[in-house]
């Protein structure tokens, strides 16, 4: 997550993490769709073949205490300091680190494999989310394999500009703005302004075409983790699986 989070029930800054939304998002993700994401990695970076993962915005650790339980070696990184500290109690097998995503160059070690889950991309300008993709590549070993799961703007066009729901017992009013391809999402929480996320969206062309100009070639675009589903605006995920070139 790019941006440090502030307390409960404080307006943050746009892109960061509040103690509440991950409470009412990420405490209530079921256990088969961690499972989906996670048998996703096996089947394009198996661990005979890829067995060190560079876990990018790691948060609080959900996807390393999974995948080091299979026996892959993962290093996560996070920008915000209490989802590292989370991740690091709750999963001593794997390594953490505070960083910045736009910092990877300076990291002093090469893996195998890189995850961006759970739509952390895009929240600079398009040079900027271009230097990031280019950092990953400069991770990765000759081969190795990155693993994108980020919105589909095609989809979250089409969504209302203001909807209510509800969410762990929590009443959720959410908010949507555009600036071109730039997407702002505003959120309440029960009544209280709360998180606001602003990224640039990609449609499937444009990211497939991003990850292609610095070195990083797609081999499989699909929706919602399974190999089976074309990427459209039907699906709001999509996921990339990203081959090193050269």
């Amino acid at each position: 997550m790019p941006e440090d989070a502030h307390g409960p029930h404080q307006r943050a800054l746009p892109n960061a993490y509040s103690p509440d939304w991950y409470e009412i998002f990420l405490d209530s993700v079921p256990t088969s769709f961690t499972r989906a994401e996670i048998s996703f990695v096996e089947r394009h970076l198996p661990p005979a073949e890829f067995p060190s993962l560079l876990d990018l915005c790691c948060g609080s650790g959900r996807h390393a205490r999974a995948l080091s339980d299979r026996g892959y070696d993962v290093f996560g990184v996070d920008r915000n300091e209490d989802a590292v500290r989370t991740a690091r109690a709750s999963c001593p097998r794997a390594s953490f680190e505070v960083r910045d995503m736009r910092s990877l160059g300076s990291l002093d070690r090469t893996f195998d494999g890189a995850l961006n889950l759970w739509h952390s991309f895009g929240y600079f300008d398009d040079e900027t989310n271009a230097d990031v993709l280019r950092q990953v590549r400069g991770r990765l070993r000759p081969g190795g394999r990155a693993v994108f799961d980020i919105y589909n703007r095609e989809h979250m066009e089409g969504l209302p500009a203001e909807e209510s729901s509800e969410r762990g017992g929590r009443r959720i009013r959410t908010r949507r703005s555009w600036n071109g391809p730039r997407h702002r999402v505003s959120l309440e929480y029960d009544g209280v302004p709360g998180d606001e996320f602003e990224w640039r969206l990609y449609s499937p062309e444009e990211f497939g075409g991003l990850c292609a100009s610095v070195g990083l070639n797609p081999t499989t675009q699909c929706a919602w983790f399974d190999e089976a589903k074309r990427p459209s605006a039907e699906h709001a995920r999509m996921q990339f699986v990203l081959t090193r070139a050269g």
